[in-house]
């Protein structure tokens, strides 16, 4: 019997919800310097060159996501399927609750934890995205991600990923 509810738990699997971090996210002083810099490399008017996948892949990297498999690669193409590579731009088409705001559009209802100064900071905004989505590992919150409308930068976001992991 023992054997046919484990097998049973096997098969069916178990989902365990992790622990939400909802630890307030303000804009530091390390966010002002990375969004002047971010601002300085994409302020030459080329919003889809690939100096802005560069830039938003720096951010990601930045937030602490590391080079191994698409990570970076994924969270630059959502960045850019959200928002156009603009991190002062919100939205409130098709919400029921709150505001998408910053280049990954994160709601200011489902995730009031994240400010609306932290989530206009494009280097706060990655910060917070990558705590939402668990360090660049699940994008289920993200409408782009789970339509597939990110697909269409993943070639353009990879070679950016490759540039500043080579950095």
């Amino acid at each position: 019997m023992q054997a046919r509810i484990f097998a049973f738990v096997l098969l069916v699997g178990c989902t365990v919800e992790e622990p939400i971090d909802d630890t307030p996210l303000e804009v530091t002083e390390e966010d002002m310097a990375a969004d002047a810099e971010f601002d300085m490399s994409v302020g030459d008017g080329k919003e889809d060159s690939a100096l802005s996948y560069v830039a938003v892949a720096r951010l990601v990297k930045a937030a602490g996501i590391t080079c191994s498999g698409e990570r970076i690669a994924l969270a630059t193409a959502i960045a850019k399927a959200e928002s156009g590579f603009r991190p002062w731009i919100t939205n409130t088409a098709g919400n029921t609750h709150g505001i998408d705001r910053g280049l990954w559009q994160i709601n200011s209802y489902w995730h009031p934890e994240v400010s609306a100064s932290c989530a206009l900071s494009a280097s706060c905004n990655a910060r917070a995205a990558m705590r939402i989505s668990k360090q660049a590992t699940r994008w289920s919150e993200w409408w782009t991600w789970k339509n597939g409308k990110h697909l269409p930068f993943m070639a353009s976001s990879r070679g950016a990923q490759a540039t500043v992991c080579a950095e």
